[in-house]
């Protein structure tokens, strides 16, 4: 029973060697994509976002004019006597035009919020089927979602929060991001097509 024993634990201590052996062999099946970096860096993309980005700054400019009508109009206001019918009148119009103001930007914020997303989720789902693609090509069975990262103490708090509650802390060549970027039509940045 003893001899048994023994037999048994070399046997599975060798089988156990050998697997592991096998397993620190092959790399795993997992890929990494910085999405980050993705949509920084993919030109098409950047492309049809520039007239989003021209859209948002000529949208501001609407707001500051709209800002400096109503602005005049509370500064006109300030000077009229009170209980005067110009006082009267320079309240209503300032109460109109506050209400104008926040109708404006609420709606045109959220014409030009809805136009980005649909931006970003037509593009996301064409990553998606690329990644797929591109994991099946690889034998990946695993593709983790990387984003950029640094613990710059200068930085914003919800950047700082987004490095802190990063899903992937370490990985060593497992990044695919490149390949993804070649295989949308967009060589990563330094490299060429």
């Amino acid at each position: 029973m003893r001899r048994f024993g023994i037999a048994c634990m070399f046997g599975l201590v060798a089988v156990g060697g050998a697997m592991g052996r096998a397993a620190a062999a092959d790399p795993p099946a997992v890929g990494i994509v910085n999405l980050d970096k993705l949509f920084k860096t993919h030109k098409p993309f950047q492309d049809k976002l520039t007239p989003l980005k021209d859209e948002a700054k000529e949208l501001d400019k609407k707001l500051q004019v709209r800002q400096a009508e109503f602005d005049k109009v509370v500064a006109d206001l300030r000077k009229a006597a009170p209980g005067s019918p110009e006082f009267g009148r320079l309240q209503q119009t300032a109460g109109k035009l506050q209400a104008d103001l926040q109708t404006f930007i609420a709606t045109e914020r959220g014409n030009l919020q809805t136009k980005e997303a649909s931006l970003y989720v037509t593009f996301y789902k064409q990553v998606d089927a690329e990644i797929a693609k591109l994991a099946k090509a690889k034998g990946l069975k695993l593709v983790i979602r990387d984003q950029d990262a640094s613990f710059d103490e200068k930085q914003q708090v919800n950047d700082l929060l987004k490095t802190l509650n990063r899903t992937v802390l370490y990985q060593d060549g497992l990044d695919i991001t490149d390949d993804l970027l070649k295989a949308l039509g967009s060589a990563p940045a330094g490299k060429s097509k």
